[in-house]
C-alpha cells in the first residue's frame, strides 16, 4: 500500500476515534449551557495561562537546541527552532504522532542538519520527559494517597492492568513470534550489504548519535534548568485555568499538579490532539472533587483543552509560512 495513502487512511481512523471519543463523552451535555459558561468565564486567567503556555513552547525550543548544539557541533537559531516545534505540533493535529518526526524535518531543511540525528535529539528529550512525567506521577499518588492515589490507582492503574491481564496465551505467543521474525529479519539484511541497509544502518548510527548527546552535554545543568522551568509552567498553566471559572476556582496548586498529571495522561492517547481522551479524563479527575462530570467538569476540561487547541493551531498556521519561505531561501 502507497504510504501517502496510509498515511491518510490512518489518520482518518484516529480523527473517528477523536470523534466518536467526544460524542461519547459529550452526549449527556446541554452544549447550549456550556456555551453560556464558557462565555461568562474570566477570560483573563485563559489569556495568562497562554501566556505561561507560550514560555513553555520557547523553554521546549532552547532545552532542544542544547541537544542539537552537543550532537552536531550547530546550534540552530531558537527562532528556527521555535518554528519547527510548532510546525510538530500542527501536524499532530492531522496525523498523530508524527510530529516529532515533522519538526525533525523541518529543522532539517531549514538549518541544514541531518535528520537521522536531529531525531536522536528528540529521543533523548522524550525520555527525559517520561521521567519528569512518571516522577510527577508518584509524587501526586504518595502527596494524598487516599486521595489522588485511589483515583490513580482505581481509575488508570487497575483499568490498564486488566487488559493486560486478559492476554491469552496464543496472543502472547504471537507476540513474541512477530518479534523474533522482525530481529531475524533484521539481521539477514544487516549480513548483505546493499543500498537500503546501508540507509537502515546510517539511520540507526545517526539516532544512536543522537541518544548519546546527552552524556557528553555540556551544558547539563542548562538542560536540566530549562526541562524545571517547562514543566514547572505546564503545571502552573493548568492551575491558572481554574481560575477562569468559579466550579474549579477553590483549587490549589497540589490539585493543580493532580489535573497536569491526568491531563498528560489523556494527552498521551494516540488520536489527534488528545481529543476527546483528555475531556474525558481530567472532567472524571475532577469528580474527586464532587464536581459534576457533565456540567463542571467538562467544562474546564473544554476550557483547558481548547484554548491551547486554537493557540496551536493560530501558532501552527504561522509555522507553515515560516518554514516554508525558509527552506525556498535556502534552496534558492
Amino acid at each position: 500500500m502507497n504510504s501517502n495513502v496510509s498515511k491518510t487512511i490512518t489518520s482518518i481512523v484516529f480523527a473517528a476515534i477523536a470523534v466518536g471519543l467526544l460524542i461519547l463523552v459529550f452526549k449527556d451535555v446541554d452544549l447550549q449551557s456550556m456555551w453560556d459558561d464558557i462565555t461568562r468565564a474570566d477570560f483573563r486567567w485563559i489569556a495568562l495561562a497562554l501566556f505561561i503556555a507560550m514560555i513553555a513552547y520557547v523553554c521546549r525550543a532552547a532545552r532542544w537546541n542544547l541537544l542539537i548544539e552537543s550532537t552536531c557541533d550547530h546550534k540552530p537559531t531558537l527562532r528556527n527552532a521555535f518554528w519547527s516545534e510548532m510546525f510538530g505540533y500542527f501536524a499532530n493535529l492531522a496525523f498523530p504522532r508524527v510530529g516529532e518526526i515533522t519538526r525533525c524535518g523541518a529543522l532539517a531543511r531549514t538549518e541544514k542538519l541531518p535528520f537521522d540525528t536531529i531525531l536522536g535529539t528528540v529521543i533523548v528529550e522524550r525520555a527525559f520527559d517520561v521521567l519528569i512525567m512518571l516522577v510527577l506521577m508518584i509524587a501526586v499518588f504518595f502527596i494524598q494517597f487516599d486521595f489522588f492515589g485511589s483515583f490513580i490507582v482505581d481509575k488508570i492503574l487497575t483499568p490498564t492492568t486488566s487488559r493486560f491481564s486478559s492476554f491469552s496465551i496464543v496472543t502472547i505467543l504471537i507476540l513474541l513470534g512477530i518479534a523474533v521474525l522482525i530481529l531475524l529479519a533484521f539481521y539477514v539484511l544487516r549480513t548483505k550489504k546493499n543500498v537500503v541497509t546501508d540507509k537502515i544502518s546510517s539511520f540507526v548510527k545517526g539516532m544512536i548519535d543522537g541518544v548519546k548527546c546527552v552524556y557528553k552535554l555540556e551544558k547539563r545543568w542548562q538542560f536540566l534548568g530549562y526541562t524545571f522551568l517547562l514543566w514547572f509552567c505546564y503545571w502552573l498553566m493548568t492551575w491558572v485555568v481554574c481560575f477562569s471559572i468559579p466550579q474549579t476556582a477553590q483549587l490549589g496548586m497540589a490539585d493543580g499538579l493532580f489535573l497536569l498529571v491526568v491531563g498528560s495522561i489523556g494527552m498521551a492517547v494516540p488520536v489527534q490532539g488528545g481529543i476527546g481522551a483528555f475531556h474525558y479524563i481530567v472532567a472524571l479527575a475532577l469528580t474527586i472533587y464532587g464536581l459534576d462530570f457533565d456540567s463542571d467538569g467538562l467544562l474546564y476540561a473544554t476550557i483547558s483543552h481548547e484554548s491551547q487547541l486554537i493557540v496551536e493551531i493560530v501558532l501552527g498556521i504561522a509555522s507553515l509560512f515560516f518554514v516554508f519561505r525558509k527552506v525556498e531561501n535556502r534552496d534558492e
